[in-house]
């Protein structure tokens, strides 16, 4: 593995020298004579950088404005940033503190002091990247085996139904999409920490009521009698009655969530669902979105009653009413994330069967304000990086 690379930021060709002569022994040095060529360095080579020496002091661009430059692009996340100045004012420390200055070196520089302070930082950020990267790995070991219950129970579902078991992968993709849209088109819509991942895990029970419902029922070839619809009916019911039921974990948001959902999945915007016949806002935002993703599922999906419809079709048939009411900001959603959702679920397979685990740990990592878009980006990037590996894991 070759050597840590440091750029060393400085007008002054003698202190890049005294700083190349302490540090060339155990890193390589990059050298910039100011800002600008500074900027230009870290374009191209941000993500090889292990440490950035900066003096404040230049002509062209000072190194306040590399600072903010290296704020406005994210990379003041990805490269640690030590300062050179003799400067020792409270206003000047507090303005480099404040673009995310990580330490500093005074001049004249004092060899021991110099190697030591650089030899920390670069170990400081490359722990915080370690702990992330655990921190990753953790949360999608957590949520896989939180989702492998629910997977279970959902595929069982799905195998009493005779239905595609892409069908739980379809619901919570779209369910995913749908909030996120939501999110984006309402600021003012309050979704708590983890929620989104939360309605995306639940929405894979929906169905889980069905179970009670007789098999002669749930795959009849043909149209339901109205006694036997009124059978079908009652799944939503159980489903929440069976989650009511369960002797302990009644307080976790996972189990209420799957309560909500399955509970109330079939109301529509008008009222005129079931089983409560709730109306607008009545309805939960979690049984509202999977209630239209079920919808769209159901409508692309083939079913011993019906061929499937393609993506447009639907889409059509749901934007005319003709499958019900739906909440006029989500139906805005569904119309915004058309082809996104036409994507995702276009290339579902039965290799993502943990798919709903993922897309929560996603969706959680999204929503942590307090980390940085560069973070979140490494982060998401392990993530990508597991899944891979378990996948070729699983086909080796």
């Amino acid at each position: 593995m070759g050597r840590q690379t440091i750029l060393v930021v400085d007008d002054s060709y003698l202190n890049r020298e005294i700083l190349k002569d302490i540090l060339s022994p155990d890193y390589q040095i990059v050298e910039a004579v100011d800002g600008v060529e500074a900027i230009t360095i870290l374009e191209a080579h941000c993500k090889e950088l292990s440490l950035v020496i900066l003096d404040i002091n230049m002509p062209r661009l000072d190194g306040f404005g590399v600072l903010q430059e290296m704020n406005d692009r994210g990379w003041i996340d990805r490269v640690p940033v030590v300062t050179i100045s003799a400067e020792d004012s409270s206003q000047f420390i507090e303005r480099a503190y404040s673009l995310g200055v990580t330490d500093f070196i005074s001049r004249p520089f004092h060899e021991i002091v110099v190697r030591q302070r650089v030899s920390n930082t670069i170990q400081l950020y490359q722990k915080q990247h370690e702990l992330l990267s655990l921190v990753t790995s953790q949360m999608l070991e957590r949520e896989r085996q939180n989702n492998l219950m629910v997977s279970i129970l959902a595929h069982i579902v799905e195998f009493h139904n005779g239905e595609s078991a892409l069908h739980v992968v379809h619901i919570s993709t779209m369910a995913n999409i749908l909030l996120k849209h939501m999110k984006r088109r309402d600021p003012n819509l309050v979704l708590e920490r983890g929620e989104v991942a939360c309605i995306t895990m639940a929405s894979a029970l929906h169905d889980i009521g069905k179970i009670a419902i007789p098999p002669e029922i749930i795959n009849k070839p043909g149209r339901l009698t109205n006694d036997e619809f009124a059978i079908m009916k009652t799944h939503s019911e159980k489903g929440a009655e069976m989650l009511e039921n369960l002797p302990i974990f009644q307080d976790e948001p996972l189990v209420r969530c799957a309560h909500d959902i399955c509970r109330w999945h079939h109301e529509r915007w008008d009222g005129r669902g079931y089983p409560d016949g709730l109306k607008g806002d009545e309805i939960p935002l979690s049984a509202q979105v999977v209630s239209l993703a079920d919808v769209y599922d159901a409508l692309t999906s083939e079913r011993v009653y019906k061929p499937a419809y393609d993506h447009r079709t639907a889409m059509r048939m749901i934007l005319d009413g003709e499958c019900g009411q739906f909440n006029p900001q989500l139906m805005a959603c569904l119309e915004d994330a058309a082809d996104e959702i036409q994507r995702d679920l276009g290339s579902s397979s039965l290799e993502t069967v943990s798919h709903a685990g993922v897309v929560a740990v996603i969706s959680q990592i999204e929503e942590i304000d307090e980390l940085s878009e560069v973070d979140k980006e490494s982060m998401l990037s392990d993530v990508a990086s597991l899944v891979e590996l378990e996948l070729f894991e699983a086909q080796a």
